[in-house]
């Protein structure tokens, strides 16, 4: 009663007519909502209908279904890779849903300037679920060729020399013709040799042994005819150029055209090769060689001189085995394999593969944006891969800087410095033993010292456990662990540091590493074939073996 103002009394409810019927009243209503109900459903029928003859379906769908269909013909027909399309896919797909979003944009922008005529009915366009099951379907293709199935993702090739220009026009839709030619120049002792070639492999070896450089060039011509093969043909030739005691060998640069140099040169001939678009190949020099690969893999073998290596390609691969003057490599490539080297070697660029190095007798220097190693020596092997890093018999001091790896380091020798993160670490150190360092975080770190060893120990773990096989005690403060304590006499400090990580010290009964590298690199030249005149001579130099047929440094 208090919502009516005070004095004013409340009203009285207003009694029914005579002869009114509830129920009756109840079935009107009822009724009424019922055709009301009707009503709406029929006018929803009615704007659905308009909507239909409104919407239009979108070209995005027929245009996918054709690029599609031309693929598929293309590697039917062999004119397509289908590895190295699957590899530029994989690193390309994203430019799919720009074109798409792109035709669909183009649709609107017509479609708001046709409106503008008022004779023309509305309408709207619809791109359909199909559409959209295909797009999400060819993204999802292109992150599993990414990411699964392996494919490396610096590749932007869909076959070799594709870079949609004129050149790839030529190899994709002329003809292949293919012609051999040979060159033969006099080099004069100290004469260096550089190669350019933009298109094609160069294989180079010192097995020339009439003072004379030996070119054989294989040439590939794409062309729709014969005679526009022949025209190109003929303008496809290298050129030789010679001054300061340098010989200078320029492959042209032809739209749909390409060549593999293979030269055979003086053994003593230093060498620079460079390759834009195709693989180099060298060996059995005694000179310094430089290789420069833009887009193809580098093989490097039997060659005494100091070696440079630029490589310049994630998907591609360098090797090189029995170096006499050590290696420099830098850029950035899939795999790197080293094997049986004298001399220093330097990594320094970014290795997506596996890096696998073994009998190195020299120091090694492996750096990339993620890791940092150094050593100083190599007996066995080593690997370095995106999971892990693993070594076997190593020469300290060894540095190792890392993160997100497992490290396994099975008879390390000297000083020890390892940091890692979000991994763990596993070491056996071999006699002598040198001071040891090991952090980690987010990792169990399991040392392995040599049982008559003398060292003093300093470990301590956050959140984790300690053990040791050396009777050293435990102490325990809140949720930090740490060993304390001297083996044998003491000597070298092995400090120990790990967070949300077990730490545990075994003894080992581990062989020392020898004082010399037992595993020189072997380096094999080919032997050289004895010219005629010379005949006689080779019979004489069975008395007096000064130039043994393979020699080795």
């Amino acid at each position: 009663m208090a919502s009516y103002p005070p004095g004013v009394p409340p009203i009285p409810p207003v009694p029914p007519p005579p002869g009114y019927d509830p129920r009756a009243q109840r079935r009107y209503l009822h009724d009424q909502a019922r055709a009301q109900r009707a009503a709406f459903r029929a006018q929803r029928d009615q704007m659905r209908y308009q909507m239909r003859r409104m919407r239009r379906g979108s070209v995005l769908g027929p245009i996918l279904l054709i690029a599609v269909g031309i693929v598929f013909l293309l590697m039917e027909t062999g004119r397509l890779d289908h590895q190295r399309f699957w590899a530029w896919y994989g690193h390309w797909w994203p430019l799919l849903l720009v074109a798409a979003g792109a035709v669909v944009l183009i649709e609107w922008a017509i479609d708001q300037s046709l409106l503008r005529d008022p004779q023309r009915p509305a309408y709207r366009r619809s791109v359909g679920s199909g559409v959209i099951f295909l797009l999400v379907l060819f993204a999802f293709m292109g992150a599993i060729s990414n990411h699964v199935l392996g494919f490396p993702s610096g590749s932007s090739r869909m076959f070799p020399g594709f870079h949609f220009d004129q050149d790839s026009m030529d190899r994709l839709f002329g003809d292949k013709h293919e012609s051999d030619a040979t060159i033969d120049l006099s080099f004069a002792p100290g004469d260096s040799l550089t190669i350019a070639n933009p298109h094609g492999s160069v294989t180079v070896s010192g097995t020339s042994d009439d003072n004379a450089m030996h070119l054989a060039i294989h040439k590939e011509v794409y062309a729709s005819s014969d005679a526009e093969a022949d025209a190109k043909a003929q303008h496809f030739n290298p050129d030789n150029k010679y001054q300061n005691s340098a010989w200078t060998v320029t492959m042209p640069s032809i739209d749909g055209a390409s060549a593999e140099l293979v030269l055979t040169v003086p053994v003593s001939t230093p060498v620079n090769v460079t390759a834009d678009h195709g693989d180099i190949h060298i060996a059995s020099i005694k000179a310094p060689v430089v290789a420069t690969a833009n887009h193809g893999d580098i093989e490097l073998s039997a060659i005494t001189g100091a070696a440079t290596a630029h490589i310049n390609s994630g998907s591609s691969s360098i090797s090189a085995h029995s170096m006499g003057s050590g290696i420099t490599i830098q850029g950035h490539a899939q795999d790197v394999t080293l094997s049986d080297i004298t001399g220093p070697v330097t990594l320094n660029g970014e290795f997506f593969g596996t890096t696998h190095m073994e009998h190195i007798n020299g120091a090694v220097r492996f750096h990339t944006s993620r890791t940092d190693l150094q050593f100083v020596r190599l007996d066995g092997e080593t690997e370095i891969s995106s999971s892990g890093i693993s070594a076997d018999q190593v020469l300290g001091p060894v540095v190792l800087n890392t993160s997100n790896r497992n490290v396994s380091l099975d008879r390390l020798a000297g000083d020890i410095a390892v940091t890692n993160k979000n991994g763990n670490i596993d070491l056996t150190a071999a006699p002598t033993l040198g001071t040891i360092t090991l952090e980690d975080r987010n990792g169990n770190i399991d040392a392995t010292l040599p049982e008559k060893a003398g060292f003093s120990v300093q470990a301590s773990t956050t959140n984790g456990d300690t053990s040791n096989d050396f009777s050293l005690s435990s102490n325990e403060s809140g949720d930090r662990e740490s060993i304390n304590g001297t083996v044998g006499g003491g000597g070298p400090v092995v400090r120990i540091t790990t967070a949300n990580g077990d730490i545990s010290l075994h003894k080992g009964d581990i062989e020392p590493l020898p004082a010399v590298s037992p595993a020189a690199p072997k380096i094999t030249l080919a032997p050289a074939t004895p010219a005629t005149s010379k005949a006689p001579k080779a019979a004489k130099a069975a008395k007096a073996p000064a130039a043994p047929t393979a020699p080795a440094n």
